[in-house]
């Protein structure tokens, strides 16, 4: 061939393509069956062992005894054996159509058996559909999440579903997800409810299904935990008085009811008493007293402050100045139309140990009355770390909201600090 002598690509992929595809499940050339559940495949073992080296092992290197024979057993979950048929179709087609209700077990599948174009493809499928923000996929494929601890895709799942709870507890997967899932879920700080009685009601839904009355009690001990009493108003405690009477007094029942009594007393002791600035973190520190994020008209303001980080030992370090980088003020106003809460201004002094303080006056005309604020710090994932409770008339300082060593523990990746500021009248 001369150096000038034309050259081109000639031939049909497409062709090629059919010509490949129709040995999918074919006896024709076949050296292998495979034994899923009830069915069979036949296959070739050139063609599994080309896309997958857990094939070539187990088919071609001779180290294991079934490699020999005609007909290889395999062990697959009810949900992979449904799949089956797709996840062997992509050896001979290179493309297969996923859905929803697919995705998980073909990635599940394609990890076992490592073909990897498969895992990339499932998982770019995956993360199109929770991109869109819908909480359906994110139900859909959150039990696999904790079931085979894919600890990513869980996280994604949850960052979609806790904006979403009021839809999510209204549709009918909430009434189909396992227990560890509903569990996983309300451990969350983040549920945008209206409040903490709506996720109470969602709970007694789920166990009062028919498949599930039967165990209703272990049920409700397993879930109850994780309902914040602490943070019902005295209306919804009492609806709850009469759900308790009903299940026969529910161990976990009572106990809550009880752990939100003494809650809501010890305020009321810091009112009466005249007790400003009351400190009573140390006896409310477990989550189960953080406040989420309601929606509802509940006299109660809030608002999550993303704190940027300073550089410690910079000159503006603790300079109390608002073009310098270690003062930030911040307003907000309740979501509730009851004046009384009035506008707050949060400010944040970052000091020279790296610590981080807090103070908190009302900008607005109201009746003077004790307040409860609660300064809510989150770990590096958002979630709630632990909890400062304050209670005031008018201002507060909280001179170490987060101690130096702490803030270098829970800094986020974008250098970050999540405080949550809560107010809310004493009743």
């Amino acid at each position: 061939m001369t150096a000038n002598s034309p050259e081109g690509i000639v031939g049909d992929l497409r062709d090629f393509s059919q010509s490949f595809s129709a040995l999918f499940n074919n006896p024709e050339m076949s050296d292998v069956v495979l034994v899923v559940g009830e069915r069979r495949f036949h296959a070739h073992k050139l063609i599994l062992t080309s896309q997958s080296d857990v094939f070539r092992t187990m088919l071609a290197s001779g180290r294991w005894d079934m490699s020999r024979q005609p007909e290889v057993p395999l062990q697959e979950s009810a949900e992979c054996e449904r799949v089956f048929e797709t996840f062997l179709r992509f050896f001979y087609q290179g493309q297969i159509t996923c859905t929803l209700e697919t995705a998980m077990p073909l990635l599940l599948l394609s990890d076992k058996y490592n073909v990897n174009a498969l895992k990339v493809a499932c998982d770019n499928f995956m993360t199109t559909q929770l991109g869109r923000g819908e909480y359906a996929p994110a139900l859909q494929w959150l039990p696999y999440s904790i079931a085979f601890r894919l600890e990513s895709l869980r996280v994604k799942c949850v960052d979609i579903i806790v904006p979403n709870m009021s839809a999510v507890l209204s549709s009918s997967t909430w009434l189909q997800l396992p227990l560890d899932c509903i569990v996983h879920i309300l451990q969350s700080s983040r549920l945008a409810v209206e409040n903490e009685y709506m996720l109470f009601e969602a709970v007694l839904k789920w166990v009062e299904q028919d498949a599930r009355k039967h165990q209703a009690q272990d049920l409700l001990n397993s879930i109850l935990p994780e309902i914040r009493f602490s943070q019902m108003t005295a209306g919804h405690l009492w609806l709850v008085e009469q759900t308790s009477a009903r299940y026969g007094g529910n161990q976990m029942m009572t106990a809550g009811l009880q752990e939100a009594h003494k809650y809501r007393s010890l305020v009321a002791f810091a009112e009466e008493n005249g007790m400003d600035k009351l400190e009573i973190s140390q006896s409310f520190s477990s989550r189960r007293f953080f406040p989420r994020e309601y929606t509802a008209s509940s006299g109660e303001a809030w608002a999550w402050l993303d704190w940027s980080m300073p550089c410690p030992g910079a000159p503006d370090y603790a300079a109390l100045n608002t073009a310098q980088q270690g003062y930030r003020k911040q307003k907000f106003m309740s979501n509730s139309h009851l004046t009384r809460v009035g506008q707050w201004q949060v400010t944040f002094i970052a000091q020279r140990d790296g610590s981080l303080s807090a103070s908190m006056y009302c900008t607005q005309n109201r009746t003077i009355r004790p307040t409860l604020m609660r300064f809510v710090v989150c770990d590096r994932q958002g979630e709630p770390s632990y909890i400062i409770h304050k209670v005031s008339a008018v201002d507060v300082t909280v001179p170490n909201v987060v101690s130096g060593e702490k803030a270098q523990e829970i800094v986020n990746e974008e250098g970050k600090l999540r405080i949550g500021v809560f107010v809310r009248d004493l009743e």
